[in-house]
């Protein structure tokens, strides 16, 4: 498959930091499966106006609009809201955006947040300048919130999200991240199912 008729992506998040990332992480996650994807310009939308249908389902149609094949829309939020009970409730209320849109849609929910995601591969990160040569394993870094400061733990320079989350998610080992967080496995599971062609019989 060459380049320009793989499969594209286009990401909806909520930060900086995850605007400048996302892109990084999903290529990271497709390159270390052995596959290939293209990853549209991200749409920056903040996590109270996520959370308001009409909001969200502009900003699903405007990302609904660069896919014309194979792929679809990913919609990437933290679940560290203080009103947020259940994650997995907070992905199904956004999940009804689907229906302003024949393009496939994902939601995935960072538990906590996505720092959860880095933290779930620090150890195989020691070669990279900012992380303490005695860095993790952490063995469950969706058990409490406040995952920022965990992985400020593990750092030897202060952690800025413009700058860390993407470097961090060119090297992050999306094996060990899957086998520790699991909506990091939901993630990999959403880009899998926005990148593979429907049967047809």
């Amino acid at each position: 498959m060459i380049a320009g008729d793989s499969p594209l992506i286009a990401p909806i998040v909520e930060g900086k930091g995850e605007q400048d990332a996302i892109g990084v992480l999903l290529r990271t996650i497709a390159g270390q499966q052995g596959g290939y994807l293209r990853v549209a310009q991200p749409f920056r939308l903040d996590s109270a106006k996520m959370r308001k249908p009409e909001e969200l389902a502009r900003a699903v149609r405007v990302q609904a609009a660069r896919v014309s094949g194979a792929g679809g829309v990913l919609i990437i939020r933290d679940g560290d809201d203080k009103d947020v009970a259940c994650v997995v409730e907070l992905a199904a209320e956004l999940a009804e955006v689907r229906a302003v849109t024949p393009v496939p849609v994902e939601v995935v929910i960072a538990a906590p947040e996505f720092e959860a995601w880095i933290l779930a591969s620090i150890d195989s990160m020691r070669a990279h300048r900012a992380v303490r040569d005695d860095a993790g394993p952490v063995l469950d870094p969706e058990a409490r919130r406040d995952a920022k400061g965990r992985l400020q733990e593990q750092l030897c320079e202060p952690y800025r999200e413009t700058i860390h989350q993407a470097q961090f998610a060119a090297t992050i080992d999306v094996g060990l991240a899957q086998e520790r967080s699991r909506s990091f496995l939901r993630l990999v599971r959403a880009v899998a199912t926005l990148t593979t062609p429907p049967d047809v019989d």
